[in-house]
């Protein structure tokens, strides 16, 4: 190689039209998956895609990738790498988002006549660098090798926003906009809710399977929105992100209407970067709120019943039919709660049986202890003691309700609303005979009940509708006759 040949390197706000032989070194922000193409068999034009699988032979198949790359606070800029399929593939295989990388003898092009920058994440570079070693000699990605003082530089790139917090959106307005934000891109900061397992789907236009996985996200407006992963890439980075811990500003997330749950959910494809534990003074405080909100379903349910909704404003009349189809029939609205007044005979209220009536819960985080006897099962809770006073019991009662057109099964009676319903404690509750209790229960069996409840359809949090009874009282048969629907 002559002189005039030796590659210097270059940052990303030094590129231009002009620049050649240079090295850039970055670290890797955003990756895409990798497609394949094939040689040029009849039949197909050269650039036509064959798969997105590397199952083409790989004597003719060539590949392409896009890595998004940053060196700087400021500075961003997109790489699509060319080549063999075996190339791609090793690639794809060696680096990962996180990696500093030098960028060896790329071309640079304005990114106007980009083609691919329109399916890439937007930068803040005009120009975008490709790497092709059938075009340029020497053409190539390595990883990066520098001292650790240089990494641990780049690397603390990887938590600096790309946008400022007063740029993203609340998870509640995108859901409120419904189906009519079907298809935008949102930039939201949130905490990472739950992470569900990988699961695999057969795509019916290539018959081809896909693995994805489901994120729940909640921030401070809104306490769910699924989050469908199909990157390979964001996939494997997903393994690392703890409930409740993880949190990440997510650039560019695409809005989609789920058919199943009825709502907006959200998507991460080509376009989208994702921030974990971003730089942001608003951290601490999104932490703070996510480890405060009800989680698991019981604690929903206590929620519910602990007053948050005024049981003397649930005046809406519905019968048992009317009620589902609002969660899963004709009558779905895009909002996941409403309430109903119900008139309707109790007719599983199992008090002298063998049902769950009471739970015990911790009495400083207030999370389910599910073992008899047991501890807290959070490992940074002081309830992780057997003593006595570390666990707090509750009422935890399953009752059934029909009414003229059905039953609803399942529907929760806890806590407060079960110790005003049966005038009791549970300290006072357990001490009580079996004949004490059965005495208790026919005071509501089969008995005609004004029957309050709050109900949250299923949802990305839920996989089940919750049907909380926050009140229940014996119904005066002029006001049934007066105000009970016939549907």
């Amino acid at each position: 190689m002559c002189a005039s040949e030796i590659s210097t390197v270059k940052t990303i706000a030094q590129i231009n039209d002009e620049t050649r032989n240079f090295i850039l070194v970055g670290v890797v922000i955003a990756k895409s998956d990798p497609r394949y193409f094939s040689g040029h068999p009849k039949g197909r034009g050269p650039f036509e895609a064959d798969s997105t699988t590397a199952d083409t032979s790989h004597e003719t198949a060539r590949g392409v990738l896009t890595l998004t790359l940053r060196d700087s606070n400021r500075d961003t800029i997109n790489c699509t790498v060319w080549g063999k399929a075996d190339t791609i593939i090793h690639y794809d295989g060696a680096f990962a988002i996180g990696d500093v990388i030098d960028v060896n003898r790329p071309q640079v092009a304005a990114s106007m006549f980009g083609r691919s920058e329109q399916y890439s994440p937007t930068v803040t570079s005009p120009y975008c660098l490709t790497v092709n070693d059938q075009t340029v000699q020497g053409a190539q990605i390595t990883r990066h090798d520098g001292p650790a003082q240089e990494l641990q530089r780049f690397r603390a790139l990887l938590r600096v926003p790309l946008v400022q917090p007063g740029e993203t959106i609340p998870l509640a307005d995108i859901v409120a906009s419904g189906s009519g934000c079907n298809g935008e891109t949102f930039n939201v900061l949130v905490v990472v809710r739950a992470v569900r397992a990988k699961r695999d789907v057969r795509v019916a236009r290539s018959n081809q399977v896909k693995t994805f996985r489901e994120v729940i996200l909640m921030d401070g407006s809104h306490g769910g929105v699924l989050m469908k992963l199909w990157s390979d890439s964001y996939i494997r980075w997903s393994e690392q992100w703890v409930p409740l811990k993880t949190t990440l500003l997510i650039v560019d997330a695409r809005a989609e209407f789920n058919a199943y749950y009825k709502t907006i959910c959200l998507a991460v494809d080509r376009k989208t970067i994702i921030t974990q534990e971003p730089a942001v003074p608003q951290l601490a405080s999104l932490l703070n709120h996510a480890r405060s909100i009800p989680t698991q379903e019981i604690d929903v349910v206590c929620s519910l019943a602990s007053g948050s909704v005024d049981p003397s404003t649930i005046n809406t009349v519905m019968t048992v039919q009317q009620i589902l189809d609002r969660t899963e029939g004709d009558l779905v609205q895009e909002e996941d709660q409403f309430t109903a007044l119900c008139y309707a005979v109790i007719t599983r209220f199992d008090l002298d049986g063998c049902s769950r009536l009471v739970s015990e819960r911790c009495a400083h985080c207030r999370s389910l202890v599910r073992e008899p006897k047991g501890t807290c099962g959070k490992y940074d809770c002081p309830g992780q003691t057997t003593a006595p006073d570390a666990r707090e019991p509750f009422f935890d009662i399953a009752v059934d309700v029909t009414d003229h057109t059905g039953t609803l099964t399942g529907c929760r009676m806890a806590s407060r609303v079960a110790e005003t319903v049966l005038c009791c404690d549970v300290a006072t509750f357990l001490r009580q005979t079996d004949t004490q209790r059965t005495v208790l229960k026919w005071k509501y069996l089969l008995d005609r009940c004004a029957v309050r409840l709050i109900v949250k359809r299923r949802s990305a949090v839920r996989f089940q509708h919750l049907y909380s009874i926050v009140d229940c009282a014996i119904a005066d048969p002029a006001e049934v006759e007066a105000k009970l629907k016939v549907y």
